[in-house]
């Protein structure tokens, strides 16, 4: 796109919010002025989700100004829209170790590696949570002078949100706040039930799909593939880092972790059906090199630092291997308490400062935008929030998976009702959302032929 108009700076916050007065770190902090006016209305703050970049670095797709500038260009006409690279995040000291992500190893392996790391970082990680950096936001407010703030936050900026309302609500005007969880919702241990119901509901619709229905069935493959690997793992040759190629065992619990990620974007989920087909005929070679998998879909990245601390201190966060499969059956429960075993011994001798959880008691405009077809956030995950929060409204937003405002086969209709939401600041009415919710039911994202 265009070279966006931006004033980029810092904003200085304490590294312990417990002794301000110690050692300050910076935060980047980029500012779309308003276009049309020089007396902005309140401004709007995007929240990135965990892993995306709220300013510009990394993956495209998590690329969140250059999105939101496109997204909310109606509304950046009267307001400033507001960019913060939280603490910990590329741009606001990012921290990162080796090995930390091996979840096949043994929990000592995988805690001498902590220790390590811990050994070797310059900036201690524990205060990197939640709860700090929702007070550096505040602090990136007060900064740029603004009295009330409206919020979009997306999966993690969810929680930012939330947590944001719970101690600032007074300075918030508005919020939408996509594809998330309740504080106190432990959405982590119930990956695998939520996980299962979006595959399931993806297998239902393809055998309603003539063009899918009549060539794939997705459940069936799936349990051919999943019994194949568990009596012998498959080893394939995937692209690494560096465009350097790496034979890698693959086993039951690395498929369900990238079925898993495939299932948040319907744009990838669609696809499944015929990907599942291949693999079950035994074709991984044709199926890599078509995907493009490679080794960080099947292993997984690597993880920040901050990533660790938040997830060692958010009650979202928590994970109790021995209750994974007690939610209900789950061809995801392997990975997920394989995933839970790797989080407990780390978190076990992970320093952190308190994290965030409770119930948000707000009277602010709130709407909650969560994709029926969410393997992580469905809607089931917010379906408390009227009760402490009476001018929150729930949209579940139907055929969709996570981020409903961008992995959408058609957004506009919801971003319209967005941008006219924050616009008003009101409570918003439901026949808006309804309409929306109605087209996008109608017309679902088709099947590619076979």
């Amino acid at each position: 796109m265009d070279e966006l108009p931006a004033k980029c700076g810092k904003v200085w916050v304490p590294q312990d919010w417990a002794h301000p007065d110690g050692p300050a770190m910076p935060l980047r902090v980029v500012v779309l002025p308003a276009t049309a006016t020089s007396h902005p209305a309140a401004p709007l703050f995007y929240l990135a989700g965990a892993g995306g970049a709220a300013v510009g670095l990394g993956d495209s797709v998590l690329n969140g100004l250059d999105w939101a500038a496109q997204a909310f260009e109606q509304l950046n006409q009267t307001m400033d829209l507001v960019f913060v690279e939280q603490r910990g995040t590329p741009g606001s000291g990012l921290q990162t170790c080796p090995g930390l992500e091996n979840w096949l190893a043994s929990p000592a392996a995988i805690q001498a590696a902590a220790r390590r790391c811990l050994a070797s970082v310059k900036r201690d990680p524990r205060h990197d949570t939640t709860t700090s950096a929702v007070r550096d936001l505040d602090q990136v407010r007060k900064a740029l002078g603004y009295n009330q703030i409206n919020i979009y936050g997306v999966s993690y900026g969810v929680t930012m949100g939330l947590a944001y309302l719970q101690r600032y609500g007074s300075h918030v005007r508005a919020a939408v706040l996509d594809s998330g969880s309740l504080l106190p919702v432990p959405e982590q241990q119930l990956d695998a039930v939520h996980a299962q119901r979006a595959f399931d509901q993806l297998a239902s619709r393809c055998a309603a799909t003539p063009v899918c229905g009549h060539s794939y069935h997705p459940a069936a493959d799936l349990a051919t593939i999943l019994t194949r690997l568990t009596a012998y793992p498959v080893p394939v040759t995937v692209p690494g880092p560096g465009g350097q190629h790496q034979t890698l065992t693959v086993t039951a619990p690395m498929v369900t972790g990238w079925l898993d990620t495939q299932l948040s974007s319907i744009q990838t989920a669609v696809l499944l059906p015929a990907t599942l087909h291949a693999l079950a005929l035994g074709q991984w070679s044709q199926v890599i090199a078509r995907s493009g998998v490679t080794t960080a879909d099947l292993l997984g990245g690597p993880i920040s630092l901050q990533d660790v601390t938040i997830r060692c201190s958010d009650a979202w966060a928590a994970m109790n291997p021995a209750t994974v499969s007690q939610q209900g059956p789950s061809v995801f429960a392997s990975e997920v308490t394989i995933n839970a075993r790797g989080w407990r011994a780390l978190c076990a001798v992970w320093p952190h400062d308190p994290g965030v959880t409770g119930t948000v008691r707000s009277t602010v405009p709130v709407v909650f935008l969560n994709g029926t077809a969410d393997p992580g956030d469905p809607p089931a995950s917010v379906a408390g929030a009227t009760a402490t929060m009476p001018h929150a409204l729930l949209v579940s937003v139907p055929g969709v998976g996570h981020w409903t405002l961008n992995w959408n086969p058609d957004p506009t209709c919801l971003l319209a009702a967005t941008t006219a939401f924050i616009q008003a600041g009101q409570p918003a009415s439901p026949a808006a959302w309804e309409a929306c919710t109605r087209a996008l039911a109608a017309e679902p994202m088709p099947f590619p032929a076979p």
